[in-house]
């Protein structure tokens, strides 16, 4: 199993296939278990799963306070593997290190997919559940994650399960940081300035998303956007045969690979 060394975090990853590198972030405390559906996209590119701060394989406690801290280690992640420009792929609240990561170092990025994505806190239903899990992770209700989060994306015993076990052993004050991390992170005013092809992909029953739209629209020059039917938010557990293929159709399509 690998480990990346960054500073005093042991930052678990996994790599599979080859061709252009798709680095993978995945929400809070979920894990790269995240994406166990998206690995049959490594038949044609090389696919990076990180588990992000206290998820998964990695280091649990850290006094981590921003995205800019968890982008960072995954930028220290791709350098090290000298995997040069990659495509990063960000679900949920794990699509602000992409987006990030592109305004950080453009250089490095091939572009970007967002599923889910967001670029700032702002409507009442999603500070709501933000609140909610700063409000779990304070009280130290890591059993509540385990039930929720599992059964909210997969429905095979086995595969919650497996995040479950993951998400019992995470550290409660750090998941709190990275949560208020999450919820005071802003690229709304800079999106202007991310000059890799941007992907966006969303539920068509993830009404309360839908005004997220409009300021990639407004501001990202070289966007794309698909809707994914018959699922609301979970679209790479839930739908990962139509995720995958637009993924795939996208990165040809803009010759990326």
């Amino acid at each position: 199993m690998p480990y990346f060394q960054y500073g005093d975090v042991n930052l678990y990853y996994e790599v599979h296939g080859e061709g252009m590198p798709i680095v993978f972030c995945h929400p809070p405390v979920m894990g790269h278990l995240t994406f166990r559906f998206q690995r049959p996209l490594a038949k044609s590119y090389q696919l990076i799963f990180v588990d992000l701060l206290d998820s998964g394989r990695t280091t649990r406690v850290h006094p981590v306070s921003s995205v800019t801290d968890l982008m960072e280690m995954v930028h220290a992640l791709v350098v090290d593997l000298k995997l040069g420009p990659v495509i990063l792929c960000g679900y949920s609240n794990g699509g602000a290190i992409p987006q990030e990561f592109a305004l950080q170092y453009p250089d490095q990025t091939a572009g970007v997919i967002l599923i889910g994505g967001f670029p700032e806190v702002s409507t009442f239903l999603l500070k709501k559940e933000f609140e909610l899990g700063i409000w779990a992770a304070r009280k130290q209700l890591l059993n509540l994650f385990s039930l929720m989060l599992p059964a909210a994306h997969f429905n095979s015993h086995t595969c919650r399960r497996d995040m479950a076990n993951f998400i019992k052993q995470a550290d409660g004050p750090t998941l709190q940081r990275i949560y208020e991390a999450g919820m005071k992170y802003v690229s709304t005013d800079r999106l202007q300035h991310i000059t890799a092809p941007l992907l966006l992909i969303y539920g068509a029953r993830d009404l309360y998303m839908r005004s997220y739209l409009l300021p990639y629209c407004q501001k990202v020059k070289d966007i794309d956007i698909a809707f994914v039917s018959n699922v609301a938010h979970q679209v790479p557990t839930k739908r990962p045969d139509e995720c995958n293929q637009i993924i795939d159709s996208w990165i040809k399509r803009k010759s990326l690979a």
